[in-house]
C-alpha cells in the first residue's frame, strides 16, 4: 500500500511538472516561452531567457543566455530522435564530461548544478530548458543539489 501511495504521489508530481513545462515549450510559428534559470526573475513583459551550453574554441564549455527574439529559428519545428525521462537522487554527481549529442534538457523537478572549467556554476530548476551542445572539449560537471531528486526530459536532436 505504501508503494502505491508513493507511486500516486510521484505521478501527481510528474503531472504538475509537465503541466508547468508544456506551456513554456516553443511552438511552430512562435508563441510560448522557454523558462531559463528559475531562481532568476522574469524579464520585462514576462519573457524568459533560453540557455545554450556549448564548447568554445578554447576547448571549454560555456553558457550563453539567449532569447526567442534573438533566435527566432527556435520557434520553428526541430527534428528530434526521441524523448526520455531521467531521475537522479539528491547528491548524484557526474564528473567532467562532454554531452553525448546535441540535445535539449528540460528540468521538470528538483535542482541541477552545471559546473564549467572556469569555476562557474549555474543552477537550473523546474521549467528550465537548455540546448546542450558541448559535444567536445573538457565538458561540464552535473550535480543534483538540494534534497529533492532531479527529474528531466531529455530530447536528442535528429541532426
Amino acid at each position: 500500500m505504501v508503494r502505491q501511495a508513493h507511486h500516486e504521489r510521484r505521478s501527481e508530481d510528474f503531472e504538475k511538472a509537465l503541466v508547468s513545462v508544456v506551456p513554456c515549450l516553443p511552438r511552430a510559428g512562435g508563441g510560448g516561452n522557454m523558462n531559463p534559470a528559475w531562481a532568476q526573475t522574469r524579464k520585462a513583459g514576462g519573457q524568459m531567457a533560453i540557455y545554450r551550453l556549448y564548447a568554445g574554441n578554447d576547448g571549454q564549455s560555456h553558457i550563453e543566455e539567449t532569447s526567442l527574439a534573438n533566435h527566432p529559428e527556435l520557434t520553428e519545428d526541430q527534428a528530434a530522435r526521441s524523448i526520455s525521462f531521467r531521475e537522479w537522487p539528491p547528491g548524484h554527481f557526474i564528473d567532467w564530461h562532454p554531452a553525448p549529442r546535441r540535445q535539449y534538457i528540460i528540468s521538470l523537478g528538483g535542482e541541477i548544478e552545471i559546473g564549467l572549467g572556469d569555476g562557474t556554476t549555474v543552477r537550473y530548476g523546474p521549467g528550465d530548458a537548455r540546448l546542450v551542445e558541448d559535444t567536445s572539449g573538457q565538458g561540464h560537471t552535473t550535480r543534483v543539489v538540494g534534497d529533492q531528486p532531479s527529474l528531466t526530459a531529455v530530447i536528442p536532436l535528429a541532426d
